[in-house]
C-alpha cells in the first residue's frame, strides 16, 4: 500500500484563517495559569471547577478556547468543545446535544448523515465502555432523534397527551447529560468548553446551569461569552462559577501582535503608537484594521535601502472618516470598498442573517437585479474572507461584519426585502416563485422560523418608519402567525410547551391578540402542559364559546377543559366536560374526538371502580379509531385497555394489548406514545410480581411524565417504583417516593392515588416489622377504597390488612378481610391470579384457628396452577401456605412435595424466600432431616438479613436456634409451621 507525507493543507475557497487566527497566542499567561491551576486542583481533589471568561466582541474567547484545549489535553484530560447557537429550532439544548455528540464520537451533521439505529448501538457502547447506564432515550432524543411526527395539530388532531397539574422542566436532560460527562470523568479528567455563551436563550442557560450543578469528579468546565452574561444576571443558575474577565491586550502584548501581522515587521513609533490606540486591545479590531489598511493600499512594506523589515503607513489613513475606534464603522470601511455588485450581494446576504441558506441569495439579486451573474461577487466576498461557505449555503465570518453591512440598507428598503424573502419561503405560497424555497435546505420548522423571522421583521420595520396600514409589506402578517402556528404544534409534539407559549404570543402580537382558533387550542393545551391548569381553563371555556359554529373546535376545547378540571382535582366538572364533548363529536361524526372523550371517560370510570364500565368504553373507542383509521387512536385505546385487563388478572391479555399498541407507536415513530407505553407496562408488571422489570420501566418513564406535566401519571408510577422497592427489601428508597406520591395526589385531592401511595406506605410499615402503624396507614387506605369503590384498590389494602391483623393476632379481623376483598371483587370477572392473595390470606387464617382442612381445599386449586402469575402475590408464597396446611393435618410427605416445588417456581420479593425457606425447615424438621432442616433455616436467616426488611428476622432466627438444639422425633404443637408466622 503506498503511503505520502503531509506537507500541507490546501485552504478551500472563502474558509482559509484570517491574520488573527494565524498570529501567535500572546498575552494571556494568567489567564492560562489560572485555568491550568483548576485543572490541577479539580484532578487532585475529584472535585468539579467552573470558571467563566467574559470579554467583549473581538478580544479572543475562542482563540482563548482554543489554547485551553491544547493545554488540557496537556495534561491528559479529554477534552470536549461546543458552542452556543444563536439560530436554529434545536437551539435550546444544542450545547448539550453537541456534548453527548463529541463524547459519542458522532459527526457533526449526526441526524441528516447517521441513522438512528447506529447512533443508539453507539451511545449503548459508550455506556458499555463506561460501565454505566445511561438514559439512552433521552440522549436519542437530545440528537434529534425520536421526535413525535408532525401532526394537524390544530382541533382536528387527537389530544392524546396525558393529563397535567404539574410544571414542566428540564431537569431530565441535565441528568442524562450530567451522568454521561460523570461516567466519563471516572476514567480521565474532564475539560469541558462552551463558548458564545451570549448565544443561549435562558433556557439553554438553565440546562447548563442544572447539569453544571450535577457533575461530579475531575471536570472543569469553562464558560465564555461577552460581559452582558453578568449585567443581565443571567448566570444566576450557575451561581457556584468564578467569574473572571478576559482583558484587552496590554501594550506590549498587542505589539507583538502587531509585528506577527506584519510578517515580522515594524512599523514607526509614532504609527504603531496610534494602530495601538485604535484597536485599543482588542485582536480583532487590530487584525480588521490591518487587513482593511493593506486592501486600500496604505498599510504596504518599506521600499529602498536599509528597508528590510520596515513597513510605512500612508499619511492621514488613521484619521479619515473610513476608520473610527467602534469596530462597525472598521467594518462598514470594508464594506464601503467593495465592488458595487459584491456589496450589494453582501448586503441582500446580512437581510438573510449570520448563516445564509441556499437559493437567499439568488432569490435577492433576481428581485434586484435580474439576469446578473451571482458567482463573480460571490468570488470577490470569499476572497476578501467576508463570508464562507457552509452546509447548505454561507456564514459571514462574523455576526458583527453581518450587522455593519445590515446597517447600510434603509429601513424602508429592508422591510421590502424581509417581506420578500418570507413570501418567497412561505409554503402558502409555492408555485408563486421560480422554485420557490426548494433551495432552502431547510426542515420544515427552519423553513418555518425562516419565515416567521423576516415577516416579523419587516413588520417591525414597517411600524418604525410608519407604513401606511394597507402597505403591501404588512400582508405578510398572516403568513408569518401561520408559520408560528406550525411551529407551535411541532413544540407541544415534541414536549416543549414553552416554546409553543412564546410562539403562539409572537402571533398574537401580530394579530392584536385574536388568535385562530386552532391557535388557542395549542396555547391552551401547552398552558396545561406546563402546569397552569387555571389559565388553561379560562382560555378552553372561553373556546367553546367561540366555537359554536365549529364542532371540531369545540369537541377539542370541551376535552380540553375537561383535562383542566381533572388537574385542578374536580373528577366531576372532568366528566361533565368530556361528556359534552362526546356529544358534540357523536351529532357532528367527529370520528377522532368521539374517541378521544370515550378513552378519558374510560379512565374516570377505571379509576372510580367502574372496570366493566371503563372496559367497554375502550373497546367501542377502539372500534371507533379502526373505523377512522385512526392509528395513533388505535395505540391509546389499547394502552388504555391495558389498564382494566391487568387489573383483572389477566396478563396474557394485558401482554397481548400492550404488544399490539408498542408496534402501532413503533411504526408511527411515535417516541411519546412509546414512553407512555412504559409506564403502563410498569403497573402491568407490577402486579404480575416481575418487580425488578417494574421499577426500571418506572424509573425511566418519571422523567418523561415529569417533562410532560402529566401529574397523575407521575404519582402512580412512584407508587408502582416504591412497591416493587419494598417488595425487593429497599424500604428507605420506597418510604420516600411514596411519601411524595401521596402529596402529589392530595394536592389534586385523587382518592385513587392516595389510597394506592397508603397502601405502599402501610407495606413498607409492614417490612419493618411496624404492625400497628402499619395496620393505621393500611386502614386509612381501605377508608380511601370504600371511597372509590376501586375493586383493586380495596384488594390491595384489604389483603395487606388481614395479614398484618393476622400478624398481630387478630384472626377474625384477617378472616372478615380475605371475605370482604373476594366479595368485593367478584362482580368485576376477576381471572383467578386476581384471587390468589385474599385466598390465601382466609386459608392462613383458617389454619391457625385449627382448620388446617378448608384451607388445603381453598389452596389446592391455587398450588396446582402456577403456570400464570398471580396478582401482587408470589405464587412461591401460596406454595409455601399449602405446604403449611398439609404439615398441620400430618401430611408430611405431601408437605415435602409442595414446599420443594416452592423452590422451583421464580419470584422476585423477599418475603416468600423466607416464608418458603422457614416452612421447608419445619417439615423437613417432621421429616428428621436435621441437617437438611438447619440448613433451610440458615438460609432462611441469610434471606432475612439480605435487605432491610427486618419483619422476618426474628421468627427466622428463632426457627434457627430451635433447630440447633433440638432433635426430636415429631415437631412439637407451638412448632407446627404456619407460613403466616411472618407476615404476609
Amino acid at each position: 500500500m503506498p503511503t505520502y507525507e503531509l506537507l500541507g493543507l490546501h485552504d478551500a475557497p472563502g474558509t482559509r484563517s484570517g491574520l488573527g487566527d494565524e498570529a501567535p497566542f500572546v498575552g494571556r499567561e494568567t489567564e492560562l495559569g489560572r485555568v491550568s491551576g483548576r485543572l490541577a486542583e479539580a484532578i487532585d481533589s475529584g472535585t468539579p471547577r467552573v470558571l467563566v471568561m467574559t470579554a467583549e466582541a473581538g478580544i479572543g474567547k475562542s482563540r482563548f478556547a482554543g489554547e485551553v484545549k491544547r493545554l488540557a489535553a496537556g495534561h491528559g484530560a479529554r477534552v470536549l468543545r461546543v458552542r452556543c447557537r444563536a439560530f436554529g429550532e434545536r437551539r435550546r439544548y444544542a450545547p448539550l446535544a453537541d456534548l453527548v455528540r463529541k463524547a459519542a464520537g458522532l459527526p457533526k451533521d449526526v441526524v441528516s448523515s447517521v441513522g438512528r439505529t447506529v447512533v443508539e448501538e453507539r451511545l449503548r457502547k459508550v455506556a458499555q465502555r463506561l460501565g454505566v447506564t445511561l438514559d439512552i432515550d433521552r440522549l436519542l432524543v437530545l440528537l434529534g432523534y425520536g421526535e413525535a411526527p408532525v401532526n394537524p395539530g390544530g382541533p382536528a388532531a387527537p389530544a392524546d397527551w396525558p393529563r397535567s397539574a404539574k410544571r414542566v422542566d428540564a431537569e431530565a436532560i441535565s441528568i442524562a447529560v450530567a451522568d454521561l460527562l460523570n461516567a466519563m470523568a471516572t476514567t480521565t479528567p474532564l475539560m469541558v468548553i462552551v463558548d458564545d455563551l451570549h448565544d443561549a436563550t435562558a433556557t439553554t442557560v438553565d440546562a447548563l446551569g442544572s447539569t453544571l450543578s450535577l457533575l461530579e469528579g475531575p471536570v472543569v468546565v469553562l464558560l465564555l461569552g461577552r460581559p452582558e452574561l453578568v449585567r443581565t444576571g443571567a448566570l444566576t443558575r450557575v451561581a457556584d462559577a468564578e467569574v473572571h474577565n478576559l482583558p484587552p491586550l496590554r501594550g506590549a502584548d498587542a505589539s507583538r501582535l502587531l509585528g506577527s501581522y506584519l510578517s515580522g515587521g515594524k512599523l514607526p513609533q509614532p504609527d504603531t503608537d496610534r494602530m495601538l490606540a485604535t484597536a485599543q486591545g482588542n485582536p480583532f479590531y487590530l487584525a480588521e484594521m490591518v487587513t482593511l489598511l493593506m486592501e486600500r493600499g496604505a498599510l504596504t512594506p518599506s521600499v529602498g535601502a536599509n528597508a528590510a523589515g520596515k513597513w510605512q503607513l500612508a499619511a492621514g489613513s488613521l484619521g479619515s472618516q473610513l476608520l473610527s475606534r467602534d469596530l462597525a464603522a472598521v467594518l462598514a470601511a470594508r464594506i464601503d470598498a467593495l465592488p458595487s455588485e459584491p456589496r450589494a450581494v453582501l448586503r441582500d446576504a446580512s437581510v438573510a442573517g449570520t448563516t445564509v441558506p441556499t437559493g437567499v441569495l439568488e432569490a435577492l439579486q433576481e428581485r434586484r437585479a435580474p439576469g446578473e451573474e451571482l458567482e463573480p461577487a460571490i468570488d470577490e466576498l470569499l476572497q476578501r474572507r467576508m463570508i464562507h461557505r457552509s452546509r447548505g449555503g454561507f456564514q459571514f465570518t462574523t455576526p458583527l461584519m453581518r450587522e455593519a453591512a445590515y446597517a447600510g440598507i434603509g429601513k424602508a428598503d429592508l422591510a421590502e426585502r424581509h417581506a420578500y424573502l418570507a413570501t418567497w419561503a412561505a409554503p402558502e405560497t409555492v408555485g408563486r416563485h421560480a422554485d420557490g424555497a426548494t433551495r432552502l435546505n431547510l426542515t420544515d420548522n427552519e423553513r418555518d422560523a425562516f419565515v416567521a423571522t423576516h415577516a416579523e421583521a419587516a413588520i417591525e420595520l414597517a411600524d418604525a418608519v410608519r407604513l401606511r396600514p394597507d402597505a403591501t409589506v404588512r400582508e405578510v402578517a398572516a403568513l408569518a402567525v401561520g408559520a408560528l402556528g406550525r411551529m407551535a404544534r411541532r413544540a407541544l409534539a415534541n414536549i416543549e410547551p414553552a416554546a409553543a407559549i412564546e410562539y403562539a404570543e409572537r402571533a398574537s402580537v401580530l394579530t392584536g391578540g385574536d388568535l385562530p382558533l386552532p391557535d388557542q387550542l395549542v396555547l391552551a393545551r401547552a398552558l396545561l402542559r406546563l402546569g397552569r391548569a387555571e389559565e388553561a381553563l379560562a382560555s378552553g371555556e372561553k373556546i367553546t364559546k367561540s366555537a359554536a359554529e365549529d364542532p371540531v373546535c369545540r369537541a377539542e376545547a370541551m376535552i380540553l377543559v375537561g383535562r383542566a378540571h381533572e388537574a385542578l382535582g374536580d373528577s366531576g366538572q372532568a366528566v361533565a366536560a368530556w361528556q359534552e364533548a362526546l356529544e358534540v363529536a357523536t351529532e357532528a361524526q367527529l370520528l377522532p374526538e368521539r374517541a378521544n372523550a370515550m378513552r378519558r371517560l374510560g379512565m374516570a370510570d377505571f379509576l372510580n371502580g367502574r372496570l366493566s364500565q371503563a372496559s367497554s368504553r375502550f373497546a367501542a373507542a377502539y372500534q371507533v379509531t379502526l373505523a377512522a383509521g385512526d392509528r395513533h387512536g388505535q395505540a391509546w385505546a389499547l394502552q388504555n385497555l391495558a389498564w382494566v385487563t391487568t387489573t383483572r388478572g389477566d396478563f396474557a391479555g394485558t401482554d397481548a394489548v400492550l404488544g399490539r399498541a408498542a408496534r402501532l407507536f413503533a411504526e408511527l415513530g411515535d417516541p411519546v406514545g412509546r414512553s407512555w407505553l412504559r409506564g403502563t407496562t410498569a403497573f402491568a408488571r407490577l402486579l404480575a410480581g416481575r418487580l425488578q422489570e417494574a421499577r426500571r420501566l418506572a424509573r425511566i418513564f418519571l422523567p418523561f411524565g415529569d417533562r410532560v406535566g402529566e401529574g397523575w401519571a407521575v404519582g402512580t408510577l412512584r407508587v408502582v417504583e416504591a412497591y416493587a422497592a419494598a417488595e425487593l427489601g429497599d424500604l428507605g428508597a420506597a418510604d420516600s417516593q411514596a411519601r411524595r406520591a401521596y402529596r402529589e395526589f392530595q394536592e389534586v385531592s385523587d382518592d385513587w392515588g392516595c389510597g394506592l401511595a397508603m397502601v405502599v406506605r402501610g407495606a413498607i410499615a409492614r417490612g419493618l416489622g411496624e404492625f400497628d402503624h402499619a395496620a393505621d396507614l393500611l386502614g386509612d387506605a381501605l377508608w380511601f377504597a370504600d371511597r372509590t369503590g376501586h375493586p383493586l384498590l380495596l384488594g390491595m389494602a384489604g389483603t395487606l390488612h388481614g395479614f398484618v391483623a393476622m400478624q398481630l393476632g387478630d384472626l377474625a379481623t384477617a378472616e372478615a378481610a380475605a371475605r370482604r376483598v373476594m366479595t368485593a371483587v367478584e362482580p368485576h370477572n376477576a381471572l383467578a391470579p386476581a384471587q390468589v392473595g385474599p385466598r390465601v390470606l382466609l386459608a392462613e387464617a383458617r389454619t391457625r384457628a385449627g382448620d388446617a382442612a378448608t384451607a388445603i381445599g381453598l389452596l389446592a386449586p391455587i398450588a396446582s396452577d402456577t403456570s400464570s402469575p398471580s396478582l401482587l402475590f408470589s405464587r412461591r408464597h401460596a406454595l409455601a401456605s399449602y405446604s403449611s396446611a398439609l404439615l398441620a393435618e400430618g401430611r408430611v410427605g405431601e408437605a415435602l412435595t409442595w414446599i420443594e416445588r416452592a423452590r422451583d417456581v421464580q419470584a422476585e420479593d423477599v418475603r416468600s424466600g423466607v416464608v418458603a425457606a422457614m416452612v421447608r425447615a419445619r417439615v423437613l424438621a417432621a421429616s428428621d432431616r436435621y441437617v437438611e432442616a438447619r440448613a433451610a433455616a440458615e438460609d432462611a436467616v441469610r434471606l432475612a438479613h439480605s435487605t432491610e426488611q427486618t419483619s422476618e428476622r426474628s421468627a427466622a432466627e428463632e426457627l434457627r436456634d430451635t433447630l440447633a438444639v433440638s432433635e426430636v422425633e415429631a415437631a412439637p404443637a407451638e412448632t407446627v409451621a404456619y407460613a403466616s408466622d411472618v407476615p404476609g
